[in-house]
């Protein structure tokens, strides 16, 4: 009968065992805890940076929102520049340069969380946009649906004319002197002389909509986009200096060029509205001036650019008007010109009076990109 064999004591195995598994969990839960910070400030990270691109497109959206006159009047290679504040802490830094004629490029940097070092992040992005304005086309110095009347040294011409002083502004063609509907009566006292270029008699005023709706544009809808609405019986004058311009009911911007002028102001072509009967002895503009009523100028005023009229227009004296004159001759008025008034067709000075009006609109193709 074999022995029994004696069996060795382990003593402290388990206890070994416990310590590697401990360790073992231990590793396991540090692990998890740093994934877990990881993953919370890759996350919070994340949430920072979005917030950032946010705030950017934010301020990059508000500018197409809150576009000004101002802006849209900057010289090509200009800058304007400002900050956009979403919430303490949260801003973005917009800037706006005109590329040329019809674009500008807007770039927006959105900060979060500015001044918390950990969470601090910053995205930039920029967009193009071109302007997008009203087409009022003038088919003659004066168009008129009613009766028009002319006399003494009254000077109308067709022909295409830079107002004085004024640079850049391309040939264009000619055209009439004045345009009416078919069978409505216009007297011409002298017409070699103040009829240069001829009357026609245009078909298309005999519409029911003529001189109310202008392409996409109303008569109403230019009325809502007015940045004057003009009731002061005093004349309109630029005020400013050589690189501002002060805006308000009788500043219809600088239409001169030269010495005496007020620079800052010639790039302001504002639109300007009269609900009702407006009358004009004096002064100076340019842009788009609406009458909702009659029209009456003596004296020496000076405009460049388009004037629509609802009633009876009456000129006399010596006003000189660069661009066109339309009126709808509402309640069978008619249009009297008299004394030594000059009306001169002028496309460069109505392209840039609705220029002015534009709106920015993004670009069709590539209008939007994210920098960093």
């Amino acid at each position: 009968m074999n022995a029994p064999r004696l069996v060795r004591e382990r003593r402290g195995s388990a206890l070994m065992f416990v310590i590697i598994a401990m360790v073992l969990l231990a590793v396991l839960s540090l692990s998890a805890v740093m994934g877990t910070m990881h993953e919370f400030k890759a996350g919070r990270n994340m949430l920072s940076q979005q917030r950032a691109l946010t705030i950017a497109e934010y301020g990059l959206n508000g500018q197409l929102a809150n576009w000004t006159a101002a802006r849209t009047a900057l010289a090509v290679g200009a800058v304007d520049s400002s900050n956009v504040v979403v919430t303490a802490g949260d801003t973005a830094k917009v800037a706006v340069m005109r590329l040329n004629g019809t674009t500008f490029l807007i770039t927006s940097l959105g900060r979060s969380s500015v001044g918390n070092g950990q969470l601090e992040s910053q995205r930039q992005v920029s967009m193009l946009v071109r302007m997008s304005g009203p087409s009022i086309p003038a088919g003659s110095a004066l168009t008129s649906l009613g009766e028009v009347e002319t006399q003494g040294s009254v000077a109308i011409t067709g022909k295409s004319t830079t107002p004085p002083g004024w640079l850049s502004c391309p040939t264009s063609r000619d055209t009439f002197a004045i345009s009416a509907p078919p069978g409505v009566k216009v007297a011409v006292q002298k017409p070699a002389s103040q009829a240069d270029g001829g009357v026609t008699a245009d078909s298309k005023l005999s519409a029911a909509n003529a001189l109310t709706t202008f392409g996409t544009e109303t008569w109403a809808s230019l009325v809502s986009r007015a940045n004057i609405t003009y009731t002061s019986k005093s004349n309109p004058s630029p005020t400013g200096t050589i690189t501002t311009c002060s805006y308000g009911a009788t500043n219809w911007g600088e239409p001169s060029r030269g010495g005496g002028s007020v620079i800052g102001c010639q790039n302001y072509f504002p639109i300007i509205y009269s609900p009702g009967d407006l009358k004009l002895t004096g002064g100076r503009g340019q842009g788009l001036l609406i009458v909702d009523g009659g029209l009456t100028i003596t004296g020496n005023f000076e405009f460049v650019g388009l004037i629509l009229v609802r009633d009876a227009v009456q000129i006399a004296g010596t006003p000189k008007i660069y661009g066109a004159l339309m009126t709808r001759s509402q309640g069978g008025s008619k249009t009297d010109l008299q004394g030594n008034m000059s009306l001169s067709y002028s496309p460069c000075a109505i392209s840039k009076a609705m220029g002015a009006q534009a709106l920015p609109t993004r670009s069709k193709h590539r209008s939007w990109v994210q920098l960093f």
